[in-house]
């Protein structure tokens, strides 16, 4: 629950018009809390189940640096049928990277002057 991530959680259910762990009226959705995602580089992040497998083989798509507006577009992009781009949802970031490209470690690093770092 990192870089605002409650601000999105409201704008959901405000938008959907439930309330936490409650289903829209449609079946398609509900808003509840998951655990660690293991990616805080891209927080805020929310996780969308797919059942379009069925319900024994789903799979979870996730997206990154969601804002409130962003996360109200792809549940929007989901109710219509379509399939918004997982991953980071900042047009600036490639996966993890940082906004506006890397600033360091721009080439190969140098190796040092022997194998043995104590010998040198």
């Amino acid at each position: 629950m990192i870089r605002r991530s409650r601000g999105i959680e409201e704008a959901l259910l405000k938008h959907l018009g439930v309330k936490r762990n409650e289903v829209t009226e449609d079946g398609m959705f509900s808003v509840g809390e998951m655990e660690c995602m293991g990616c805080c580089v891209n927080a805020p992040m929310i996780a969308v189940a797919d059942y379009a497998k069925g319900s024994e083989g789903y799979t979870y798509n996730y997206y990154g640096d969601v804002t409130p507006k962003r996360g109200i577009e792809i549940v929007d992009m989901l109710r219509k049928g379509e399939n918004p781009p997982v991953g980071t949802q900042n047009p600036d970031r490639i996966r993890s990277g940082p906004a506006g490209g890397n600033t360091t470690l721009l080439g190969e690093p140098k190796a040092p002057p022997c194998r043995d770092l104590d010998a040198c």
